[in-house]
């Protein structure tokens, strides 16, 4: 399950909660706002370094784990703090291990000292959240001679591990079908797809027992008889202790037996389309896929067969019955017989059969080698379907389809407002502003557009943005915060005033404009246009249309308080030790990904023929790194080490 944002908003507040009942507890004075400010550092990045892991970006939520765990280091020895900072604690070793356990180095957690004694008993708690990948059995056994077993208790090695091994050991021991291994111990407590098997104390309440007692497993050996299925369930119940020797010796080994040999499931890799294939994932396969199959397949947890349709990548890796797609072997595909039912229950199950047409493009997309025509194998099933309606569809066309969108968008965030709305040139806008102020809004948003039209050399043919761009702008920080809340599902830091988003098919800003002139509305509109702007072009990342946006604002307006102020970070983030191509991956807290990404990207644009370059061979449709290289002669991580070894 992932860390929702909702819940991310929950601890942070947790958080406030401890400390403010400190002094209640304890003799202690309460903690300065030095040690504060630390301690959030540390949470948010730990905060980054669980999503990410979850995310599988292991890399970069090593990267993450590292600066929480300097950061709560800092604040581990200070009195006042010790039990939040030993529940955060607690965090940094769950995603510790789990880096661990997939190959990251990373360093020891910090040492908390001791909590204070409470005057009274206190009641045990419970983390609020679920931790990323729950560790399942004990904490990570170290190298050596396991716990010694009790009476009665069940061994791991000598009764658990022979009967996996023999009832399983096909699919999940010498393969990893449906993202499950238990090729050792380590492996079997992580579980399935993020998802835990076995939960200590909890026998019957354990997906293992679960699927194995419905008769859903196994599939590719023996059943497993009601005795040995009870030993495993007393196994769990008693605290799925492990009484080998090292965690991550091969379960085979530990259990004194040899798994069947069979080659594991392959993994496909994704492979792009060369635009002249008859049938087109986007266009005939993805809608397809996104109303039919997403009310089972779209969960996040346990959908039927462990098979996860949400993305192309995870239609590629199949789920508990292997990969149902065989790129080449269209008839022989696992998810064309399960459209036609012929291989067990037909799909989409609860729905009307699709027509034979529909069926034949699945099965001559699969025939000529399931290539993926979308600008990003990782986006929603209707993000890319929506994405190849934007690309074919007129200016005028998409323009309308975005003011539609962007009107729904303003009723779920703010359903008891009515906005005014204003169709320009470059923007459809919805404000809840007063007339006068939208008039001066609209005049400065179109003089943005046009600056940036003429420093970019944007073509005088095409539009600054096709489709145009929405601007959601409300007087109040409220509005805006439940604006990301409603829509984006997700909370703002207290600083913020704006931020975009485009994906083609939205193309949006939302702002807050200034009511005292903390910062100006030219530096504001220039810097969300200009955002904008950069990421439309093909598929250049988000730091570079963050860092350009950025750049542009300070350009219309270099006096913009709010904009120098990220401009003049630069040197203390680079000075804090953190690593500067982390914001190349959002790695980095908000504040420090803006510095850096303004930085870096300020750097390329002071080689003015070069940045005019790139941004004729991204409007070509060039990727964006294939595009770098060749005008800069490097790769981004390398020109990005340069840059900051030079500040």
């Amino acid at each position: 399950m992932l860390l929702g944002p909702a819940t991310r908003f929950v601890v942070g507040i947790a958080s406030l909660v401890v400390f403010g009942g400190l002094g209640a507890a304890s003799s202690f004075a309460a903690p300065t706002a030095d040690q504060l400010a630390k301690f959030k550092t540390a949470e948010s990045s730990l905060g980054k370094a669980e999503s990410l892991y979850k995310a599988g970006k292991t890399t970069d939520a090593a990267a993450a784990f590292e600066q929480a765990n300097a950061a709560l280091g800092e604040v581990a020895s200070v009195k006042e703090m010790a039990r939040p900072v030993d529940a955060m604690r607690k965090r940094l070793v769950n995603v510790h291990d789990n880096l661990e356990v997939d190959g990251a180095t990373v360093s020891a957690v910090a040492a908390a000292m001791a909590a204070p004694a409470m005057t009274k008993p206190e009641k045990p708690t419970t983390p609020i959240g679920r931790p990323i990948k729950p560790i399942a059995g004990n904490p990570k056994t170290p190298i050596g001679k396991g716990p010694a077993l009790a009476a009665g208790e069940v061994s791991f090695t000598k009764q658990v591990a022979p009967m996996l091994v023999d009832k399983c050991g096909k699919c999940h021991v010498a393969a990893a079908k449906g993202q499950f291994s238990m090729a050792n111990f380590a492996s079997l407590k992580r579980g399935a797809k993020a998802v835990p098997v076995v939960l200590p104390g909890k026998g019957k309440g354990s997906r293992i027992v679960e699927v194995i007692d419905s008769g859903d497993m196994p599939r590719g050996g023996g059943s497993v008889s009601p005795d040995e299925l009870a030993m495993l369930s007393r196994w769990i119940d008693q605290g799925a202790k492990f009484d080998g020797k090292d965690e991550t010796d091969p379960l085979a080994g530990a259990a004194g037996a040899t798994p069947a040999k069979v080659e594991p499931t392959p993994m496909l890799d994704v492979v792009a389309a060369t635009g002249k294939e008859e049938v087109l994932f986007s266009r005939d396969i993805a809608p397809v896929l996104a109303e039919n199959c997403m009310g089972c397949h779209g969960t996040q947890n346990n959908p039927p067969g462990r098979l996860r349709l949400v993305t192309f990548k995870e239609l590629l890796i199949g789920g508990d019955s292997g990969l149902c797609v065989q790129p080449g072997k269209g008839a022989e595909s696992l998810i064309v017989k399960k459209l036609k039912g012929t291989a067990g229950d037909r799909m989409p199950r609860g729905k009307p059969p699709l027509s034979d047409a529909v069926i034949a493009k699945f099965e001559k997309w699969i025939a000529l080698g399931a290539k993926f025509d979308g600008l990003d194998a990782n986006q929603t099933m209707d993000l890319v379907a929506g994405a190849y309606i934007a690309q074919v569809s007129t200016h005028e066309q998409l323009a309308a389809a975005r003011a539609d969108r962007a009107r729904k968008m303003w009723r779920i965030a703010l359903p008891d407002v009515k906005p005014i709305e204003k169709d320009t040139k470059n923007f459809f806008i919805l404000a809840n502003l007063s007339d006068a102020n939208l008039d001066q809004f609209t005049t400065v948003a179109e003089q943005a557009a046009t600056a940036i039209a003429r420093n970019y050399k944007v073509p005088e043919d095409k539009p600054l943005v096709k489709g145009k761009m929405t601007l959601f702008v409300v007087r109040q920080r409220f509005d805006y915060s439940e604006f990301t809340r409603m829509v984006e599902e997700r909370q703002v830091s207290q600083g913020s005033r704006a931020h975009f988003r485009y994906n083609i098919i939205n193309a949006y800003s939302a702002i807050v404009p200034s009511a005292s002139g903390d910062y100006s509305l030219l530096g504001m509109i220039g810097q969300q246009a200009g955002g904008l702007y950069m990421a439309s072009l093909g598929r250049s990342p988000r730091w570079f249309s963050e860092g350009a946006g950025t750049a542009i604002g300070l350009q219309l307006d270099g006096k913009d308080a709010r904009l120098k102020s990220i401009q003049d970070s630069i040197p203390s983030v680079l000075a804090s030790g953190a690593k500067a191509e982390g914001f190349m991956t959002n790695s980095l807290p908000t504040d420090e990904n803006d510095a850096l990404s303004y930085g870096f990207v300020k750097t390329m644009m002071g080689s003015s023929s070069k940045f005019q370059q790139l941004l004729r061979s991204l409007r070509q449709g060039q990727d964006f790194d294939s595009a770098f290289g060749q005008i800069y002669r490097t790769t981004p991580m390398t020109a990005v080490s340069q840059w900051a070894a030079k500040k």
